[in-house]
């Protein structure tokens, strides 16, 4: 839970911090302040390297982006098919997976043709909203977790649930 925070806060503190001192020290000329939202990273990074060198990281940040954005939505497909298969990953699954694969790029698709980038950002923020609220629910709930397992410890009890063999296992 600590380290995407920590690792979100350094790369938020660096492209941010850099691009607000590029824009402060007047060596941006407004070019990273003017461009749009979804671009100022690129116009930060034309305004630091070379116009070639900036090309390139440029591809390298949209592969990125690409490769991440793949891997959550192939996660989310897996995560509702697990769900709603109750767990079975055989061969019966790949029509289930395929069904949500399609089910979540047409959803996408729609909200890019009924609205653009702000109907994808206000779904986003109506369907984070219940989640914010399990999120919250699973960290108190570990946080009482581990005050109730250093209570049991203190007490000399065990914290964890060891299966004992039975009698054909022994044998």
């Amino acid at each position: 839970m600590i380290i995407p925070a920590v690792m979100c806060f350094v790369w938020f503190s660096l492209v941010g911090g850099t691009a607000i001192d590029l824009e402060l020290s007047g060596e941006a000329n407004g070019a990273i302040a003017d461009a749009g939202q979804a671009n100022q990273l690129f116009a930060m990074l034309g305004v630091m390297l070379s116009e070639n060198l900036a090309y390139f990281m440029s591809v390298i940040v949209v592969i990125l982006l690409l490769t991440y954005l793949i891997t959550s939505a192939d996660s989310a497909v897996l995560i509702i098919n697990t769900i709603n298969a109750a767990g079975d990953e055989g061969p019966k699954a790949r029509p289930h997976i395929l069904f949500w694969g399609a089910a979540l790029s047409l959803v996408v698709g729609g909200l890019i043709i009924a609205g653009g980038l702000s109907a994808i950002q206000t779904a986003m923020v109506i369907g984070a909203l219940p989640f914010s609220l399990v999120m919250v629910l699973m960290g108190v709930s570990l946080v009482i977790a581990i005050y109730n397992d250093l209570q049991r410890k203190k007490e000399g009890l065990t914290t964890i649930y060891v299966e004992k063999p039975t009698d054909t296992e022994q044998n």
